[in-house]
């Protein structure tokens, strides 16, 4: 679709067609059409979206209803009870439909759970924080629920608590994954210098408003990247489980 000036409307986001999937699972059976009140309803949330992403200003809508009953005959391709039934669907769209396809279809609570954290924090301040490197940490759950996560193991106040807390619990700080000590390795410059990692699901943001200090954990600048270099992200476990699988020694 086309704007005013000849500008193409951006490309689907994850966010927008994590929504649309969601919407799709739920009304399998029925036939889109662009003016009921389903398709309106998704159109409007995807708009909130939209616009949290920084993709539209106030106002303005890049996905209409005809744009989004098109999106969800696009995801209808990949779906074999959709065919099997002898109805045509669209030509798939993009190669980014069939990877969500094949993250979530299998999952609609998770794929229902992300949605929802999606809609609840779209309105959120935490959203418009972005980071430098967020397109190399992009979860799969999708743009805005990345900046989010970030933002909370990135919160100054909530960093310092979890440091304060551990240093008097076990007297010293260093990596829960691989045991990397900062201040035995680099002495009085290493001292309380170590990052810290959101563990809750990403895709339970949005039942929990605040961040409490056993959702974080002081990771290496290493073990921190390694968890968000690929999708889906480790887990604390799994990443000890590598560490531990590969017998690296502790403070390496």
């Amino acid at each position: 679709m086309e704007d005013k000036a000849g500008k193409r409307n951006p490309n689907w986001t994850r966010d927008e067609l994590i929504l649309a999937l969601d919407y799709y699972l739920d009304h399998r059976n029925e036939d889109p059409r662009p003016h009921s009140k389903g398709i309106l309803h998704l159109t409007k949330k995807i708009a909130v979206v939209s616009r949290a992403l920084g993709l539209a200003s106030a106002g303005v809508t890049l996905r209409n209803p005809d744009a989004v009953e098109m999106k969800l005959r696009n995801l209808s391709a990949h779906d074999p009870l959709y065919t099997e039934n002898g109805r045509t669907s669209l030509n798939r769209g993009n190669k980014l439909e069939a990877i969500l396809w094949n993250e979530f279809s299998d999952r609609p609570s998770e794929l229902k759970r992300t949605a929802s954290s999606i809609i609840a924090l779209s309105g959120s301040t935490e959203t418009t924080s972005t980071a430098e490197n967020e397109d190399e940490f992009d979860a799969p759950e999708g743009r805005l629920l990345t900046r989010i996560h970030l933002y909370r193991e990135r919160n100054r106040t909530l960093v310092k608590r979890k440091k304060a807390s551990v240093l008097r619990d076990a007297g010293r700080i260093c990596c829960e994954i691989c045991g990397f000590d900062f201040l035995e390795t680099y002495g009085e410059r290493g001292r309380n210098f170590i990052e810290c990692h959101h563990t809750a699901p990403i895709s339970s943001l949005g039942e929990n408003a605040r961040t409490s200090l056993k959702d974080l954990a002081l990771v290496c600048s290493n073990c921190h990247r390694m968890i968000h270099a690929g999708r889906p992200w480790w887990s604390l476990e799994e990443a000890k489980a590598v560490v531990a699988a590969r017998s690296l020694p502790l403070g390496y």
